[in-house]
Order: structure tokens, then sequence, then C-alpha cells
């Protein structure tokens, strides 16, 4: 098990945003193209196996975003940091 860092923790959130989303536009697609309701045991089932799916696969790709912007954030953090130490 991962540890609970911010990073790791923004790495989560990341990949449940894309897990909702892609749920909600499954559930619209199935609904919009089907005879399926909204409240439908089969629609919810699949949509969410579809989020997970979608999420599973970009997460390789959210986690390098997250990890490119934690990186970038440290970086401006460390530069004004030696900036402030050295004009006192």
């Amino acid at each position: 098990m991962e540890l609970f860092t911010p990073r790791n923790v923004a790495k989560y959130v990341a990949q449940a945003i894309v897990q909702i989303k892609s749920t909600q536009l499954a559930e619209d697609a199935i609904t919009d193209y089907t005879q399926f309701d909204d409240d439908d045991t089969i629609v919810t089932i699949t949509s969410h196996v579809a989020g997970w799916y979608v999420s599973h696969k970009l997460k390789p790709y959210t986690d390098k975003m997250v990890d490119t912007t934690a990186d970038f954030i440290d970086a401006k953090r460390e530069a004004r940091k030696v900036r402030k130490d050295t004009t006192e």
C-alpha cells in the first residue's frame, strides 16, 4: 500500500475524477442510445465498470501529470526559498 503523501493523494484524486467523469459519460451514452433508464441496475453497473476501466488505463498519464505539476511546484518553492534566503 502506498504512503499517504500529498503527491500520492493527488494521484488518487486525479484518478477518481477521471473515473467519475467517465462513469457519467458512459451512463449518458447508455441511456441516450438504448432503451434503458438512468435508474436501471444494468446502466449503473456497466457505467461504473466502464469508468473504472478508463481510469485504470489512463493511470500512467494522470500519474505523470501529477508528478510533473508537483515537481514544478517544488522547483518554484525552492527558488523562492533561495531568493528569500539570499536577500536577508
